[in-house]
C-alpha cells in the first residue's frame, strides 16, 4: 500500500499529516504508527494526523501519538491541520471546523507567514477549572495542578527549567495513580516578567519532552494566570519557539496562536511489517534524539 504524507510542525512539534478527504482512511496497527514516527527506522514525528471528510464540519481527524495510542486533542497538530485544510480545500472559509475526540475545534490562518489560531476545546470558559494536589513519591513531594485543556495535564511550577530534572519527574508523574488510568502529560513552567513564562511538557504517548506542546502551553498559562492574577494573553516560550495563549472576549473560548509550517512531502511505497522498537544501551532512555 502506497502512503503519502506531508511533514509539518508547530514550534518543532512535528507531525505526519495524511489527506484522506477523498478516500477511506487507512487503518494502522500501533506498531505501524510507531514505525512511521520512529526517527531512525521510519520517517520520524511526534504524531500522525489523518484528515477525513465530515458531513457537518470541514473535516474530522484521527490523531495518533508516536507510540500508536490515540489522543483526544493536540494544539500544535490542530494548527497544522487548519493551515493545510485552508491552503488545500477551503481558502475562503473562516473558521475551519474540525471534529476531534475533544469536540469540534475551530481555527483560522492569521497571516501569510503561517500564523494560525485554534480553539483548544469545544466549550466556553467563564471560569477555569483545575485541581491543586500534592503528589508524594518515595523520593519527593510536589505541588501540582491538574487541568484539562483538551487533554489532561499535571502542571508544575519550577524556579529554573534549565536545571530541573524534567525527564525524571515527567516519567514519575506521567503514570502516577493520581493521573488516572490513562495517565497525563506533565507540564513544567517558569515564571518570567509580566505576561511571559517558559514552559515545556513531558508528553504521554511520546514518552519524552517535546519541543512544544500546545495544550501544555495553555495549561501552564492558565495556572500562571490564576496563581499570579496575570490576565491572558500569556506569551509562552517553549523549546521550539513561542506560543500565545488567550481567551476570546466574545465567545470565551480558549485560544492558541502560533506557527504551522510545512517541512516536506513523503511518499512511501509500502509499510514495514517487521519493525521492532530499539533503544540505546545507556540508562537514560528519555533524552531527545
Amino acid at each position: 500500500m502506497e502512503l503519502n504524507f506531508l511533514k509539518m510542525h508547530g514550534c518543532g512539534n512535528d507531525f505526519l499529516v495524511m489527506d484522506s478527504m477523498a478516500s477511506q482512511p487507512p487503518s494502522f496497527y500501533p506498531r505501524e504508527i510507531e514505525w512511521l514516527c520512529d526517527r531512525n527506522f521510519g520517517v520520524g514525528a511526534d504524531g500522525l494526523v489523518i484528515l477525513t471528510r465530515s458531513d457537518e464540519n470541514h473535516a474530522k481527524w484521527i490523531f495518533y501519538n508516536s507510540d500508536g495510542s490515540e489522543a483526544e486533542m493536540c494544539g500544535n497538530a490542530a494548527r497544522c491541520a487548519v493551515r493545510y485544510l485552508t491552503d488545500r480545500y477551503f481558502p475562503n472559509d473562516i473558521p475551519i471546523r474540525i471534529e476531534t475526540k475533544a469536540g469540534v475545534i475551530k481555527g483560522q490562518v492569521l497571516d501569510t507567514r503561517g500564523l494560525v489560531e485554534v480553539t483548544l476545546t469545544a466549550k466556553a470558559y467563564e471560569k477555569f477549572e483545575y485541581e491543586p494536589k500534592v503528589i508524594a513519591t518515595d523520593k519527593y513531594s510536589l505541588e501540582v495542578n491538574l487541568i484539562n485543556t483538551g487533554v489532561p495535564h499535571a502542571v508544575v511550577e519550577v524556579k529554573d527549567l534549565s536545571s530541573y530534572p524534567i525527564l525524571q519527574i515527567g516519567r514519575d508523574l506521567r503514570s502516577h495513580p493520581s493521573m488516572g488510568p490513562a495517565g497525563a502529560n506533565v507540564t513544567f513552567f517558569q515564571r518570567l516578567v509580566g505576561p511571559r513564562i517558559r514552559s515545556t511538557t513531558f508528553e504521554r504517548g511520546v514518552e519524552n519532552e517535546t519541543l512544544a506542546c500546545g495544550t501544555g502551553a495553555a495549561a501552564a498559562a492558565i495556572i500562571y494566570s490564576e496563581t499570579y492574577l496575570q490576565p491572558l494573553p500569556i506569551e509562552v516560550i517553549v523549546p521550539g519557539g513561542e506560543l500565545n495563549v488567550d481567551i476570546s472576549p466574545v465567545s470565551k473560548m480558549l485560544l492558541l496562536r502560533g506557527p504551522a509550517e510545512y517541512i516536506y512531502s513523503v511518499n512511501l511505497p509500502e509499510i514495514s511489517n517487521n519493525f521492532e522498537k530499539r533503544v540505546l544501551f545507556s540508562k537514560d532512555r528519555g533524552s531527545n534524539p
